[in-house]
């Protein structure tokens, strides 16, 4: 399904992290200190599941002014299960974010950027939009944070959208600490180059706030 990739070229990248919340140590919460640390703002992609283990966590993401999006309910690849289980999967991701939100999430990323083809029509009758990437850090493998920083910088540039986890829930790593710990580098970089790190909503003109379907 078509999607976004990149925003406008505006002065602007945004940090999105998939597969979370999650409570073990160095993880979710490593992510959140490093990007005050670095005055970053980002855009989580939640599991359903995942809200469900740690509801006060995926709050706090919000009240560090972070935005969410929904990552489904579970995290399977959806082009290899029937439509109906992706569709249900889908809905389900979207009332556990919106149960957070407290409103309907705009953002939908489908987990190994697939899609069933029932699954598309889900988003567009929920007003789901795709979101993509345009740059990774291929952080769901045991990378140390230097390589992890430096894949991610190789293709950073005005308009990113760049792909990084805070869970290492889903991967075969052991943690997903060396991600938190690639920030610092990733800002640093950003900054050289005149670039914002903002969440995607605000990448696209709509804020935190304004989290409603896409029109």
């Amino acid at each position: 399904m078509p999607g976004l990739e990149r925003v406008s070229a505006t002065g602007q990248a945004v940090l999105t992290f998939d597969d979370g919340p999650d409570p073990a140590p160095g993880a979710t919460a490593a992510v959140l200190d490093q990007l005050d640390a670095a005055g970053a703002k980002a855009t989580f992609f939640l599991v359903g599941e995942q809200i469900s283990a740690a509801p006060d966590l995926a709050s706090e993401i919000l009240a560090r002014g972070h935005e969410v999006g929904v990552h489904g309910q579970r995290h399977f690849r959806h082009d290899r299960v029937a439509g109906a289980e992706s569709v249900a999967d889908i809905e389900a991701g979207c009332e556990a974010v919106a149960a957070i939100l407290g409103a309907p999430p705009r953002f939908y990323r489908p987990p190994y950027g697939k899609l069933s083809p029932e699954g598309i029509e889900a988003c567009r009758r929920l007003g789901l939009e795709v979101a993509y990437w345009s740059t990774w850090g291929l952080d769901w493998e045991p990378l140390q944070s230097e390589r992890i920083s430096r894949r991610v910088i190789r293709d950073l540039d005005d308009g990113s959208v760049v792909l990084l986890h805070d869970s290492a829930r889903y991967a075969v790593r052991p943690s997903a600490v060396e991600t938190a710990l690639a920030i610092a580098a990733i800002a640093a970089r950003a900054a050289e180059l005149g670039v914002d790190l903002v969440t995607l909503g605000d990448a696209c003109g709509a804020g935190l706030h304004q989290v409603g379907p896409a029109v």
